[in-house]
């Protein structure tokens, strides 16, 4: 229980070896236990590093693993910190049928558990997701969305989930889709949190359907 904050504190310095250090420690500690809801955060907190490091193809096994058992203990919000992660991968991988379903899969949890921390995350990734497509003026709708969530609760990025998004919207503001990202940036500053979840979710089910 101690591990796991203290690796994610050195992670969040960007002191990278310490992080290693602790996280591995936590997930041996948690794995001698044998308690899945320990050993599921140390695997997700491991996985943090390596995405950080952008080690996704060792991050991704963490994942399904902290996945699997999210499930069998039956916390639902855990499955969808889990399934946003793993998206997150996808994406960077270049993924894009499998994250959609994934964020659909998110966003039922959102309804039944009504986890704002949740929703705006599922935001963050569909700016991502909106990006690896090009389709610059949801990426900006949705990353607005996300970012005035962010000031009226206070929740902020950690810094797994900074190194995906900042670089994709770097490129959609240096790219060819540049002005449409503002635009609709611009036009998504005032958008209510209920109304961009909806619009996240009615985006994700037509490219699912067309």
């Amino acid at each position: 229980m101690v591990l796991q904050p203290l690796g994610m504190a050195y992670l969040g310095q960007g002191d990278l070896a310490g992080a290693r250090r602790y996280l591995e420690q936590a997930v041996a500690s948690a794995e001698s236990l044998g308690e899945a809801r320990e050993i599921a955060g140390a695997l997700n907190a491991l996985a943090q590093l390596h995405r950080v490091e952008a080690n996704l193809d060792v991050a991704a096994p963490l994942y399904e693993r902290m996945l699997a058992l999210a499930r069998e203990l039956g916390d639902r919000e855990t499955v969808a910190i889990g399934l946003l992660n793993l998206a997150m991968v996808e994406i960077g991988r270049g993924s894009v049928e499998r994250v959609r379903q994934m964020l659909l899969d998110v966003l039922e949890i959102v309804a039944e558990t009504g986890s704002k921390p949740v929703g705006q995350s599922v935001l963050e990734v569909c700016a991502g997701l909106a990006v690896l497509c090009q389709d610059w003026p949801h990426a900006g709708r949705f990353y607005a969305a996300a970012e005035a969530q962010a000031l009226r609760t206070g929740l902020h990025r950690d810094p797994a989930d900074q190194a995906f998004l900042a670089p994709m919207v770097a490129k959609a503001q240096a790219g060819p889709g540049g002005a449409a990202f503002a635009a609709s940036e611009d036009a998504a500053r005032e958008l209510a949190y209920d109304d961009a979840v909806a619009a996240a979710r009615a985006w994700l089910q037509a490219a699912r359907a067309s």
